[in-house]
């Protein structure tokens, strides 16, 4: 009986400690793809204000290297679309530039 009851124990023990370990890799995935997320918009509404002030936004491979990890992280369309709009108004803002 006591063995019945040891190999209850360790199993309890074991299902707990794996059901914390895939809570925090799922936390610490959940946490990165925010941090990309405040990341890509602080870094896109920084060069809007930049470009309100004459000068030119600088970054433009910040925002796509955020955007690989907020994807990698299992990121949605919300950033998808906003990151779309920017690179469309950057390339536009980049061509004027150029004229």
């Amino acid at each position: 009986m006591e063995s019945v009851i040891g190999i209850i124990t360790a199993l309890v023990t074991l299902i707990t400690s794996v059901a914390t370990l895939i809570k925090t890799v799922s936390q610490a995935r959940i946490n990165a793809r925010n941090a990309a997320k405040e990341s890509i918009l602080q870094l896109i509404n920084e060069d809007y204000i930049a470009d309100l002030r004459g000068e030119l936004p600088t970054n433009y491979q910040n925002v796509l290297h955020e955007y690989d990890l907020y994807h990698a992280h299992g990121g949605n369309s919300y950033i998808t679309l906003k990151v779309e709009q920017y690179k469309k108004w950057f390339l536009e803002i980049n061509n004027k530039e150029r004229s």
